[in-house]
């Protein structure tokens, strides 16, 4: 049974109170693409069983505009699977993978049913070849990255026929609080927090005085840096970097691009850099490409990053992580320099001192009216030309219901950006979901060849 005091954390809560401003929706859509239709019986099955291996997936969020306490996460006394998991097919003659994500960007167009738990899953059959199309989308609030990927995990097999799966789990049940205990149980939330927010100023007022005491310069040194990165960190950046894409609307175009995974990981190998170091040296590459090729030359361009502060003890639900600002060049420069050029740039970004005052802001914009909220947040994420994001997948080939998952590709919300571009790794292919704005990317053809091209300096 779900507690009825299960709030969300600080950062759930932000990205859940943001959505008054369409253009901050943040729903994760996972793409998979299968070699042929998966069982019926067995999704139905398998639907049944995520959601009571994973209780958040039957549960809605319960807040009060009038309370500065966070929703609280409830199980739904009218849960029902069926509306979560719909069965649809592709208009006839339509172009087969390029229609299913069209009708995948329009699910990242679409707001969730927010008196029901947030995800749903579309099945797409009938595709060319026989193939079939799964999108399962699930709300920010409800997991990230990762954890959207670990709840997934579930629905995939190692053989396309894994045999009994052993007793169905027990199903929670619906408890929902009344008038009285919401006052209460916000009540007593607000005073806990205002108790950690005293306890932990005082902690760090002691760290701080104990510091300068036994090493005063490093101390004064590292707290102006640290106060410096926070201001920064704050600061709203202003408009995007790129004033030609600086339009924003509620469309999504979805692209897709599959590269072999090993190249890349032999050109990291050989820089002495990561797989996400290459990434983000394409994203820059492809974005000055674009940008050149259409008259619009631009010498940088503003990222925003989540950094995983996930550890094994954190629950797949939720949020584990901070988010990474920075302003990256777009010079035309050969790969071995850029790599060479981002290096240092992306460590750095990732090491700001200010991170780790992230959930101290987030618990802070938690406890704000709503609408200062949304201000705070749009201020933040819309000045944002490109957000860009990693997540390792399954390294062998897996099943859904029977069917070979061919491709798994992850679009993550725009959240504010023009293009948000996710990565996954998966069965020996790098799978890139570019989830572009039409307002701000005039032709998103074009600039998914541009990533393709840039990917393809690197894998040699």
């Amino acid at each position: 049974m779900a507690q009825r005091n299960d709030r969300m954390g600080a950062f759930d809560a932000v990205l859940y109170g943001i959505e008054g401003d369409p253009l901050l929706r943040s729903g994760i859509i996972a793409f998979i693409v299968l070699d042929g239709p998966p069982d019926r019986e067995k999704v139905t099955e398998r639907a049944e069983r995520l959601t009571r291996l994973f209780p958040r997936l039957r549960e809605r969020a319960v807040g009060n505009s009038l309370s500065p306490a966070p929703p609280r996460w409830e199980t739904d006394p009218n849960f029902d699977p069926g509306y979560h998991v719909r069965w649809r097919r592709l208009p006839r003659g339509a172009d087969d993978i390029p229609a299913a994500l069209a009708y995948a960007a329009r699910m990242g167009d679409q707001d969730f049913d927010h008196s029901r738990p947030l995800w749903e899953i579309a099945i797409l059959t009938d595709l060319a070849d026989g193939r079939a199309a799964v999108i399962y989308k699930v709300h920010h609030s409800v997991a990230d990255g990762m954890g959207g990927l670990a709840m997934s995990a579930s629905l995939f097999d190692l053989e396309s026929d894994p045999g009994d799966l052993g007793p169905m789990p027990p199903a929670p049940v619906a408890d929902p609080a009344g008038l009285i205990d919401r006052f209460v149980q916000a009540a007593a939330f607000e005073a806990a927090a205002l108790q950690e927010t005293a306890v932990g100023a005082a902690r760090a007022y002691v760290h701080a005085a104990r510091g300068l005491l036994t090493s005063p310069i490093d101390t004064t040194v590292s707290g102006v840096r640290t106060a410096a990165a926070f201001a920064a960190m704050i600061a709203p950046p202003g408009g995007p970097k790129s004033e030609w894409m600086s339009d924003r609307s509620l469309t999504c175009a979805f692209n897709m691009i599959e590269v072999p995974l090993e190249p890349i990981t032999r050109a990291a190998r050989a820089a002495g850099v990561t797989l996400n170091i290459v990434f983000v040296a394409a994203v820059a590459d492809a974005f000055g490409t674009y940008h050149r090729r259409n008259g619009h030359a631009l010498s940088e361009f503003r990222v925003n990053m989540p950094v995983n502060q996930r550890t094994p003890a954190d629950a797949v639900t939720g949020n584990h992580w901070v988010p990474a600002r920075f302003v990256l060049p777009t010079d035309d420069v050969d790969a071995t320099a850029r790599l060479a050029q981002l290096h240092g740039l992306i460590e750095d970004a990732r090491q700001d001192p200010a991170l780790e005052l992230s959930e101290v802001l987030y618990k802070a914009m938690a406890l704000l009216p709503a609408a200062l909220t949304e201000r705070l947040a749009a201020a933040l994420m819309k000045g944002v030309d490109v957000a860009a994001t990693n997540v390792p997948g399954p390294p062998v080939g897996v099943y859904l219901c029977g069917a070979k998952v061919l491709a798994l590709v992850p679009f993550a919300p725009k959240a504010g950006a023009a293009i948000n571009i996710g990565l996954l790794t998966y069965d020996g292919s790098v799978l890139l979901g570019i989830n572009s704005d039409p307002a701000a990317v005039r032709d998103p053809d074009e600039f998914a060849a541009c990533l393709e091209e840039a990917f393809a300096k690197y894998a040699v």
